[in-house]
């Protein structure tokens, strides 16, 4: 965050890939870990219970008129929860709802953990995301990397907090500019469910819960404390010279 950039392309290292090598470090110090390395049976329950908490608070918010009482509370309840909900679409990606053999039985629950998060992801996430495993790094596969377009534009310390606000957006048309991909069936499948749902809780508990729900999801994916693992996960903050990048 510092007051102006001076850096002018990205920082490019040659070592192996990092997450393949502290594995191997790990394993080989701890091989007890491989023990831990199964599904957790607990894990879907967890996910639908906070989907259904979701829906009971968009009940709970059908007669809520109050713009600034929404806000309050998809800052502080409902864009948590789809947090919450987005990691979990993470781990399902790797196939832990259901376990590696049931690829289908994972993405089909993906769309499930999806619904309270206003907008389909879950589907197209794991199409990028694999791949951000497998060729982390590259400028062009792994579409985590902010694009030159986002380095050269947001370089000053107001910039980036602009830069935090718009994460999601950024987030989520990365792919489509640096990477595009042909849609599969089942992404189209995502969307029509999502926008169903969405339609169903548009006419039943009214437009302003659809909000809620969008408006929650893309705060806390932005300029949120839980959002914070996004930047500490991801992004270079000093280098060892002590210059700020």
């Amino acid at each position: 965050m510092g007051a102006q950039v001076s850096r002018n392309d990205y920082e490019w290292v040659f070592t192996d890939e990092p997450h393949a090598t502290r594995r191997a470090l790990i394993l080989a110090k701890y091989p007890q870990i491989k023990k831990l390395m199964k599904v957790d049976p607990h894990f879907k329950w967890t996910v639908l219970l906070m989907v259904l908490t979701q829906i009971v608070s968009f009940y709970l918010l059908r007669n809520t008129t109050s713009f600034w009482l929404l806000l309050v509370v998809a800052y502080c309840f409902g864009g948590v929860i789809n947090h919450s909900l987005m990691l979990a679409i993470h781990e399902i990606s790797h196939n832990q709802a259901f376990g590696a053999s049931q690829p289908m039985a994972n993405k089909i629950f993906g769309i499930i953990a999806n619904l309270p998060i206003g907008f389909p992801f879950s589907v197209s996430f794991k199409k990028y995301h694999i791949e951000h495993h497998r060729f982390q790094g590259d400028d062009i596969l792994d579409t985590d990397i902010p694009s030159r377009f986002e380095a050269q534009v947001f370089t000053t310390t107001w910039t980036k907090v602009i830069w935090v606000i718009l994460q999601p957006f950024f987030y989520a048309l990365r792919p489509l500019f640096v990477h595009p991909k042909k849609p599969t069936l089942l992404e189209f499948a995502n969307v029509v469910t999502q926008l169903s749902f969405d339609f169903v809780i548009g006419q039943t508990l009214g437009w302003h819960v659809v909000a809620y729900m969008v408006c929650g999801s893309l705060i806390a994916m932005g300029l949120h404390p839980v959002a914070g693992h996004f930047i500490s996960e991801h992004y270079i903050m000093f280098k060892e010279n002590k210059d700020q990048v």
